[in-house]
């Protein structure tokens, strides 16, 4: 009796230890450095059946470190090797400057005179001092701290403008411009301050939002690599009591069915986070509040612009991709001012069905930013009906920084039309999502996604997006094609990787 208390007592005393450690990493969202596993089987021994907890503790440590023990990233380095090419920079330009300097005496003389005999008037020995301080205080944040925010390097960029400005103002200019013998004063101040705006772009445009992708990237593959661990279920749940309304059968399915034939060919579509499909389903004869009903109207008078646009092929200017090539995309562009101004089409060949294609890029779509960087977030606020919900989604920056991420609120509608899958959608405004001030909000005028079995092939399909969007901001238009042909296209090939690789596990 007295042995089994003692291991009854040991049992539970190991279960409070993984319950606390699994506390501890839901808390803090990721497991701390110093993170040790259990007694029980850190030493080659058996996990205990706690298998969700040990899973949710490998894949939060996988995809969110300490930000100390993250690798710094290749653009950081780039970031880092700028900073010391500027110190060294400015030093060598201020000695040239010491050489060339209309002072009489030696080298040394003259260089004592701008270090010892400093007058902010009339030496220069600020400006490379400047780039030092500069140095110090982003290599410590960025290189030995691995800060992830912009704001140090937008206060070295601001200290050394203001600096400048008044250098600018307060310096004696003259006696090398009456000597026309050395100019390189000009040369030290322009350089410091283009510089440190260089600096505070690559920190801002390039490093971060490269880093974020990759991170973005990374917990997609570990999220994969779970797959058949963790299901494609709602997987965020660790307890709770599991409902009928966490489940939700393909389209196709009738209710109540248990065809498995039906439910091999479709997996599993995660519930949104308001209410699921299935719960709609079950309430469509019940009253909606009036704005569900403006959406539900406005959803309705969307599929008549969209066959519109999907079916008159005239005036569409190919602006990127190869048309005797499908298989790789392209980008049409058109004018419509009747419709809300310029349209975009993506037109290509997936290795799929429509209706699996579409259950990918529609009912998965809270997956996407796994697969496709060019989003990183994708959340459906609130299901309307079976076949109508509102989605948030943040775009990616784009054009290589120069267009910045922007966010969007869709009401998407879908329907099935003679064997083809089409979804349209609109910008709308919808009360759970306010405007972030973190992004702009961008506004998408009517568009579809139309999925259509390619003639002879049923296994593949062809698939059509218009798109029409306001990103908002003082863009240029130049600047809104490049991005918008731009993400088309590297959304095309990061879809066809995806259907490749699901192709690869069903066979």
């Amino acid at each position: 009796m007295s042995i089994n208390t003692v291991s009854a007592s040991g049992d539970m005393g190991q279960r409070e230890e993984v319950a606390q450690q699994a506390g501890r990493l839901l808390y803090h969202g990721s497991a701390p450095c110093n993170y040790n596993r259990p007694s029980s089987y850190s030493n080659g021994g058996t996990a205990p059946i706690y298998g969700s907890t040990t899973l949710s503790s490998s894949v939060a440590y996988e995809t969110n470190p300490c930000p100390c023990c993250k690798p710094m990233s290749t653009s950081r380095r780039a970031f880092c090797i700028m900073v010391t090419f500027d110190v060294l920079l400015l030093f060598v330009l201020w000695i040239l400057y010491t050489q060339l300097s209309t002072y009489a005496g030696t080298f040394s003389k003259r260089f004592m005179k701008e270090v010892e005999g400093y007058d902010f008037k009339q030496s220069l020995f600020d400006i490379p001092l400047l780039s030092f301080w500069r140095f110090l205080v982003l290599i410590f944040s960025y290189a030995a701290l691995n800060m992830r925010n912009p704001w140090l390097v937008a206060l070295t960029t601001f200290g050394t403008c203001v600096f400048l400005l008044i250098k600018v103002f307060m310096f004696n200019f003259d006696e090398d411009l009456a000597s026309g013998q050395n100019t390189l004063d000009y040369v030290l101040i322009i350089i410091s301050f283009v510089v440190a705006w260089v600096e505070c772009w690559f920190l801002d445009f390039r490093v971060l939002p490269e880093e974020k992708r990759a991170e973005i990237e990374a917990r997609g593959a570990v999220l994969d690599e779970r797959t058949s661990l963790l299901g494609r279920g709602d997987h965020r749940s660790i307890g709770g009591t599991e409902t009928n309304d966490q489940y939700y059968s393909p389209y196709h399915t009738p209710h109540d069915s248990d065809d498995e034939e039906g439910s091999k060919r479709y997996h599993s579509i995660p519930p949104s986070s308001v209410n699921s499909r299935a719960s709609s389903r079950n309430s469509n004869q019940l009253s909606l509040g009036s704005q569900e009903q403006e959406y539900q109207r406005l959803a309705g008078g969307l599929f008549a612009t969209a066959m519109q646009l999907y079916e008159n092929e005239e005036g569409w200017k190919l602006d990127n991709g190869d048309e005797k090539d499908l298989s790789s995309g392209c980008v049409y562009s058109k004018q419509l001012p009747e419709l809300g101004g310029k349209f975009f089409k993506l037109k290509g060949v997936v290795n799929t069905t429509p209706q699996k294609g579409f259950e990918e890029i529609y009912f998965n779509t809270e997956d996407s930013p796994a697969w496709n960087p060019t989003v990183l977030e994708s959340k459906i606020l609130q299901v309307i009906d079976e076949h109508t919900d509102v989605l948030y989604n943040i775009a990616a920056e784009a054009a290589g920084g120069m267009v910045s991420a922007r966010d969007f609120v869709n009401l998407r509608c879908w329907k099935e039309v003679n064997g083809m899958m089409i979804s349209v959608s609109k910008g709308v405004t919808h009360p759970d999502m306010p405007e972030q001030k973190k992004y702009v909000r961008g506004e998408n005028g009517p568009g579809c996604w139309v999925f259509k079995a390619v003639p002879g092939d049923p296994n593949k399909s062809e698939f059509v997006w218009i798109v029409n969007t306001n990103l908002k901001g003082w863009l240029p238009t130049y600047l809104i094609d490049q991005a918008m042909s731009g993400v088309l296209m590297d959304f095309f090939k990061y879809f066809n990787q995806r259907i490749n690789y699901l192709n690869t596990l069903e066979s």
